[in-house]
């Protein structure tokens, strides 16, 4: 009767959903406490830790000390002559990201105001650059050397260049300077530049003209003329008027006239001036670009070889700063071919290098 009594009992008051819920229940509990380490709880043990293995090396031998011994600091100086002329091998050449713009020297000068180049080395360093100008006229062009014994400055010269930027090894472009001099006593002086390749598409050739008479000073030019590729903006041009001393530049928003100095020399017909008057002789030059008039002094950088169509010449190495930018151009002249420059370089003011390097010389 109990029993029956008990299943009456569950029959109403369990349903067959809760019984089932229990079961579940029942089965998940079970399930935890199989999982969890319930027997540690009454047991005072402790897991055994990891054991980490380790090896020691033996000491590296002492370190010499880094410690940099005190200088006294040189007073700051600008662009001081090197002590001595210095032989090196040719430095890797250079390439062009726009081998044809840059690598013409088209330096930057005041627009109106001729200024004369600031000096900044000591007494002393200047005294030294002296003493090494005067060294090298006494070795290779004595002063009572006859006037008629020196050698007469070529008719025709003709120079083929490779054109490098940044230290390319594979020229971005070629380049070729040819100077002619007329029955007449005039000269012609060509410079032209182009790219190779794809170059030659993103970059017009850019051409450098220079017109004048052969003076007794040397080259006197009557007209320069500057052209990057066909555009108005990039061509410039100068005339030189020596009945009234006075000099016109032109570019494509206008003209202006300016003084004209004694001896005022074009990018192009400066180069080969030192045909007339060597290098080192006159160290002060006005040069124009077609826009702009200016006042240089260049420095004496020393002798170095330089290896041309496999033949070794030695040059004169010479360089001018501008004082309040930092391009620089230098110039190697062939001592042997009446100082014809073969080697141009050119540092621009956003730090890109151009050369432009001889790979042949015909000069007669």
């Amino acid at each position: 009767m109990q029993s029956s009594g008990l299943r009456h009992w569950i029959q109403q008051h369990v349903s067959w959903p809760l019984a089932l819920a229990l079961c579940l229940s029942l089965l998940v509990h079970v399930f935890f406490f199989s999982e969890v380490d319930w027997r540690s709880w009454f047991v005072n043990e402790k897991p055994a830790p990891a054991v980490l293995q380790a090896r020691l090396l033996p000491l590296s031998s002492p370190v010499a000390s880094l410690a940099i011994p005190t200088v006294t600091p040189k007073p700051a100086r600008q662009r001081a002559a090197k002590p001595e002329p210095v032989q090196t091998p040719e430095p890797p050449p250079s390439s062009p990201a726009s081998p044809v713009e840059a690598s013409a020297v088209d330096e930057q000068v005041p627009d109106t105001e001729v200024t004369e180049p600031q000096s900044a080395i000591s007494e002393e360093e200047k005294q030294a650059r002296l003493a090494e100008i005067t060294a090298w006229h006494e070795m290779d062009h004595p002063e009572n050397e006859a006037e008629d014994a020196k050698p007469a400055p070529y008719q025709h010269v003709s120079t083929d260049f490779s054109v490098f930027v940044n230290g390319d090894e594979r020229p971005a472009g070629t380049a070729n300077i040819e100077y002619v001099r007329e029955e007449s006593g005039s000269y012609k002086l060509r410079w032209l530049v182009e790219g190779k390749g794809l170059l030659k598409l993103l970059y017009p050739s850019l051409e450098q003209q220079s017109q004048g008479e052969i003076s007794p000073r040397g080259l006197k030019p009557h007209f320069y003329r500057y052209a990057f590729g066909s555009r108005a903006s990039k061509t410039y041009e100068a005339t030189f008027d020596w009945e009234t001393n006075i000099i016109t530049l032109k570019t494509s928003k206008g003209e202006q006239r300016l003084d004209l100095r004694v001896n005022t020399q074009d990018l192009l017909s400066f180069m080969y001036q030192f045909m007339f008057v060597p290098p080192l002789q006159e160290m002060h030059v006005t040069l124009t670009n077609g826009r702009r008039l200016g006042e240089y002094e260049y420095m004496f950088e020393g002798e170095e070889p330089l290896v041309i169509a496999d033949q070794t010449i030695q040059t004169v190495h010479i360089a001018h700063t501008r004082g309040d930018t930092d391009e620089k151009v230098d110039l190697w002249l062939a001592s042997d071919y009446r100082f014809v420059p073969v080697k141009i370089k050119k540092l621009e003011k956003n730090g890109m290098v151009i050369e432009q390097v001889a790979t042949r010389l015909i000069a007669e």
